[in-house]
């Protein structure tokens, strides 16, 4: 299992979520339940943008991502 950082104001925002989920399922939930469940409705909801826009089409926006995390990570060293 990984361990990842987040700052003590996501860990309350993914607990909200939690708390919201929760309740809709009808059981207990883990952070990685949430971070799953809001990866899960971010792709749904590119996907449906896709479809209905022709968004993004021919692009590989993960490597994208990648080139621009390593971008600022550089502005960001000192």
């Amino acid at each position: 299992m990984e361990s990842i950082k987040v700052k003590e104001e996501t860990k309350k925002k993914l607990t909200e979520i939690a708390g919201m989920l929760e309740k809709k399922l009808g059981r207990r939930v883990s952070y990685d339940d949430v971070i799953k469940y809001l990866i899960e409705r971010k792709f749904k909801d590119r996907k449906l943008a896709e479809e209905l826009f022709g968004i993004a089409k021919g692009e590989n926006l993960y490597e994208e991502l990648l080139k621009g995390r390593k971008e600022d990570d550089e502005k960001s060293s000192p």
